[in-house]
C-alpha cells in the first residue's frame, strides 16, 4: 500500500511520528527511516497498515513502513 502526506511529530509517549495522509486518514509510522523525519515534510511511504498492532500513543492506524522518500 502506498500513501502520500505530511509528517507530524507528537511528544506523546516519548515521541510519535504520524502521517497526515492525502486520503484523509492518520497513520502512526513504524520503522520509518530517521533520516526522513522532519516536521511538515511531504513524503510517500510504502508498507502495510496494521490494525492488529497495539500502540500506547493511539494516534492513527499503525503503519509498518517498508520504503519511503520525500516528495
Amino acid at each position: 500500500m502506498k500513501l502520500e502526506g505530511k509528517l507530524e511529530h507528537s511528544a506523546l509517549e516519548g515521541g510519535v511520528w504520524v502521517l497526515r495522509a492525502t486520503d484523509g486518514n492518520t497513520y502512526q509510522l513504524l520503522n520509518m527511516d530517521p533520516a526522513l523525519l522532519q516536521e511538515g515534510a511531504r513524503v510517500e511511504v510504502e508498507g502495510d497498515a496494521d490494525g492488529n498492532t497495539m500502540s500506547f500513543a493511539m494516534m492513527g492506524t499503525p503503519f509498518q513502513v517498508k520504503a519511503a522518500h520525500k516528495l
